[in-house]
């Protein structure tokens, strides 16, 4: 994807934004030392989605509500199982 760069940007923060690294940044824009960015300066950005908001990019957004869906499956096992042991407590 193609990214104009804003005042502040840095190859940093474009990076971190994107997390893609910043070498590769460097590389695919065939970027020189000192590596001065511009405002207006366009870069590509080899990503394999775009970013969702915050600078998060959908992969990572897609790990994290997996990592969620996993921690929930678990506690509700864990819920199951704490309920059956209530109930068996309250039988005897």
């Amino acid at each position: 994807m193609n990214y104009v760069v804003r005042p502040g940007d840095t190859l940093y923060s474009i990076s971190r934004r994107f997390g893609v690294p910043t070498d590769v940044i460097i590389r695919q824009n065939r970027l020189q030392p000192p590596y001065i960015l511009y405002a207006g300066q366009t870069l590509y950005i080899p990503t394999t989605r775009p970013p969702g908001p915050g600078g998060i990019t959908l992969e990572d957004l897609d790990r994290r509500v997996d990592n969620l869906e996993q921690r929930t499956d678990d506690l509700d096992r864990r819920v199951d199982r704490l309920e059956r042991r209530v109930n068996r407590l309250m039988q005897r």
